[in-house]
């Protein structure tokens, strides 16, 4: 190639901004994320906790980034057959819901500073000051918003839990978005690091994630495997995930297909919502 012709590959922090491109207040409080000494320190103590000394998978600023990326997404096709809550209760706008999706997602692992069990309680005592910081930015002349964008940033955070039932829609993006985030490359920490069990093997197994337009359903979620010990993988997280989110879970397909490279045992993508 010429020189002076590279092509700019887009880094995953460029591709995530573009998702909220036209929405000011995602690109303040994104901006504002990303350079917080504190919310950039917590997520690098979170990895140190789950991978350094849990041998788990990331939780750190990838992980972040890619949960945004897939709530993003997910808002978006699902916004054609549902409002979120905030819409719906008239209190709010598609920018404010993109907004608690973000900041929900971008925010909800925090918590693993302190452990892993409850990390999701942690999360929203951690995270509490951190949006009391960043939202009058977002909204300078609206404290009253920015006390109930926090709130509903801050169910988001305690309900991305699978044990958790949401009680917004926004919540329950963030939580699927969550579990969407368990292909191989996630896996490969743990299981390099001898963590071999059926979660490592079979997150090993996931080698893509598609967020489409539903057939028979608002949206569509489909998983490539390359194993079918995938399916355990989709069963045990995201199905559960989606499963609890009770005001979207009549608006999400959820299919499982083999990947065309690999023998499969699995012939006709499985439906399994």
């Amino acid at each position: 190639m010429a020189k002076g012709h590279h092509k700019h590959r887009p880094t995953l922090k460029d591709r995530v901004r573009k998702l909220f491109k036209d929405n000011k207040l995602c690109l303040v409080a994104f901006d504002a994320l990303e350079k917080d000494i504190e919310v950039q320190t917590m997520l690098e103590d979170t990895n140190r906790m789950a991978i350094d000394r849990m041998h788990f998978s990331d939780h750190g600023h990838t992980h972040s980034l890619i949960v945004v990326k897939n709530g993003m997404e997910l808002l978006t096709t699902l916004s054609k057959g549902v409002e979120p809550t905030i819409v719906q209760e008239g209190t709010g706008t598609y920018e404010d819901a993109q907004l608690i999706v973000m900041m929900g997602s971008y925010l909800h692992d925090i918590g693993m500073v302190v452990h892993r069990d409850d990390h999701h309680i942690f999360s929203v005592s951690l995270a509490t000051h951190i949006l009391n910081r960043i939202l009058p930015k977002v909204y300078p002349k609206d404290v009253h918003k920015q006390v109930h964008v926090r709130n509903h940033i801050l169910h988001a955070i305690y309900s991305h839990d699978k044990t958790i039932t949401p009680s917004t829609i926004e919540a329950g993006i963030v939580g699927i978005a969550d579990a969407l985030d368990m292909t191989k490359g996630r896996a490969r920490i743990p299981f390099e690091a001898g963590s071999v069990n059926i979660h490592s093997a079979s997150a090993m197994s996931i080698h893509r994630v598609k967020i489409k337009k539903g057939e028979h359903k608002t949206a569509r979620i489909e998983v490539i495997m390359s194993n079918a010990s995938g399916i355990f993988q989709i069963q045990e997280l995201l199905e559960k995930k989606i499963r609890s989110a009770s005001r979207l879970v009549e608006h999400i397909e959820l299919i499982a297909t083999m990947s065309e490279k690999e023998d499969s045992i699995i012939g006709e993508p499985l439906r399994i919502l």
